[in-house]
């Protein structure tokens, strides 16, 4: 039986032996520096998006206690919405929202407040206690819209309210009113308004702007109230990563129940009313946020 070549290995000369450690070394360092390029790379990547969210959450900041909301001055502030120059409004501040109030219109050009998790929880039953608004001027009473044919439309909805009796009872003050179609108001509104509570609760907090879509010549009640066209609901999503904006338009009538064909994107609000919401937020989030319109996205 043939016998196996035995060889052996020889053991590296102290030039070899030292040229080879210096190639090892070298390959560790490459591999460590590549260790370090791809570790970099893929915090880049999961966290592109956290600054963003971050500077958000840092400027942007609400609180609220039972009794009182804090005044929140309105250059920091998400509720912070500029309206065209010439616009009557006066400004009133309520515990559960913010209102601007037209005089002449004797409506809300707009309401806006943020609705968090908790506060969707709330217990605090209905009030219906209507009433007119005495810290502004020329808010009509609870009589304006008697035989008129319209429901008196809450902007901010009394069911976002639950979470405080103060709240629940100015919500139903009538600077937080317009003349809506009752098949609008029983339906398609209220199906939104449910929808943004279900967006609060995932979300944990959301902004909404709601208020009046204005003819030039807006046909008026006797009492003077005007009637808007249509109504807008505009929702911002503060703290989802990243951050994510939608709105809503509708006529001042009924049907429209499908509320994906009602979805348009912030900038198309901004356009038909002059109005200009978020404006605090740093511009490159404001301009990504306000051109999308992702109904189905919201919905996941």
């Amino acid at each position: 039986m043939a016998q196996r070549k035995q060889t052996q290995r020889k053991r590296p000369t102290g030039t070899k032996r030292k040229q080879k450690n210096e190639h090892t070394f070298l390959k560790l360092i490459g591999i460590a520096l590549l260790a370090v390029l791809v570790v970099a790379a893929i915090l880049a990547f999961t966290q592109k998006d956290a600054p963003l969210v971050k500077s958000i959450k840092e400027r942007f900041t609400f609180t609220r206690t039972e009794t009182t909301r804090a005044t929140i001055a309105q250059t920091d502030s998400l509720e912070y919405v500029i309206i065209p120059d010439g616009m009557q409004e006066e400004i009133a501040e309520y515990a559960g929202y913010r209102v601007s109030f037209n005089p002449d219109y004797r409506i809300p050009n707009y309401v806006v407040y943020e609705l968090t998790r908790e506060e969707t929880k709330g217990t605090v039953s209905r009030s219906d206690d209507f009433s007119e608004d005495r810290n502004v001027r020329n808010c009509p009473d609870e009589s304006a819209y008697r035989h008129s044919g319209y429901d008196r439309g809450h902007m901010a909805p009394a069911a976002d309210m639950k979470w405080s009796e103060e709240a629940m009872s100015e919500s139903f003050y009538m600077t937080n009113m317009c003349p809506q179609a009752k098949a609008l108001n029983r339906g398609a509104w209220k199906d939104l308004e449910e929808k943004a509570r279900d967006w609060a609760q995932r979300d944990s907090a959301i902004v909404i702007v709601a208020g009046p879509l204005m003819d030039e010549r807006p046909q008026r009640l006797e009492s003077g109230v005007a009637v808007p066209d249509g109504f807008f609901k505009v929702i911002l999503s503060p703290y989802t990563t990243p951050a994510r904006g939608i709105a809503f338009v509708y006529k001042n009538e009924g049907g429209q129940k499908r509320m994906e064909q009602q979805a348009v994107t912030i900038d198309h609000v901004e356009e038909i009313t002059g109005f200009d919401f978020f404006s605090t937020l740093p511009d490159d989030i404001e301009v990504q946020i306000e051109k999308n319109c992702n109904f189905n996205e919201w919905n996941n």
